[in-house]
């Protein structure tokens, strides 16, 4: 663990809230409501022969109108993406969970995965984010590329940090920190509040950031005895839950201030 961790335990809230929580039920079964009409006819336009599916009440699965999408639901090879890259049609699907979660800070974003600057005329428009991609199904890790961004992160357009991170864990990928965890602005929030010295902008992580990341989320669920799949659900519904009570003046779960 960072130095700069040392002596940061998990909030007593935290500990709290993770104890009384399933890993099954309360990560697994995470269901949001995806309009199926939206992300199918942005496909359409986008020229992708991908579309995506969900869920009706009784779990048969539905191809128009709005459907439930659960994040175990996240995952190659899943029943919800149909098209001719497994690995793009799971990029998409990742997307629609998270644009469309009522918890989460991002907002509904089509990524245009197009490569902007091609080399030849008759180069396919996606390789390199599909390459990308692709890498990171295979091997279960982030590619190191002689073309990485800055930041460290392959150079994947249309992929954000956050939404390359949903990925990472939908492949059962790993970093240098742990197995991969979603990261979300909310529970960054939370993260910084609670005394974390660290950039507060998602937007802003580097790879060795979100790997120091990892590695603090993965060491609380250790010393509480939980999933960092539940610490990052609680760093993430707290920050919503100060939202609504100073919005709304509501004291909601899991706040427990």
């Amino acid at each position: 663990m960072s130095r700069l961790d040392e002596g940061f335990p998990p909030p007593t809230a935290c500990v709290q809230w993770c104890q009384h929580r399933n890993y099954d039920l309360h990560v697994l079964d995470d269901g949001v409501e995806v309009d199926l009409d939206w992300w199918n006819g942005h496909l359409d336009r986008a020229g992708h022969d991908l579309r995506l599916r969900g869920r009706n009440l009784d779990g048969e699965i539905v191809e128009y109108g709005d459907a439930t999408v659960q994040r175990n639901d996240l995952r190659i090879g899943t029943d919800l993406a149909v098209g001719e890259h497994d690995s793009l049609g799971l990029l998409f699907l990742c997307a629609a969970w998270q644009g469309s979660h009522r918890h989460r800070r991002a907002m509904r974003r089509f990524p245009d995965v197009m490569n902007p600057h091609l080399s030849r005329p008759d180069e396919n428009p996606v390789a390199k984010t599909l390459a990308v991609l692709d890498s990171c199904v295979r091997n279960r890790a982030v590619p190191d590329h002689p073309n990485s961004t800055w930041s460290g992160w392959p150079d994947a357009p249309g992929v954000g940090m956050s939404l390359m991170a949903i990925f990472l864990w939908a492949v059962k990928a790993s970093v240098y920190g742990g197995p991969a965890q979603l990261i979300d602005q909310y529970g960054v929030s939370t993260l910084i509040h609670e005394g974390w010295l660290e950039d507060p902008s998602v937007t802003g992580f580097t790879r060795r950031r979100y790997d120091r990341y990892v590695e603090l989320i993965t060491a609380w669920a250790t010393d509480i005895g939980t999933s960092p799949e539940l610490v990052e659900m609680w760093l993430v519904q707290r920050w919503s839950a100060r939202l609504n009570e100073a919005r709304h003046g509501r004291y909601t779960a899991p706040t427990l201030f």
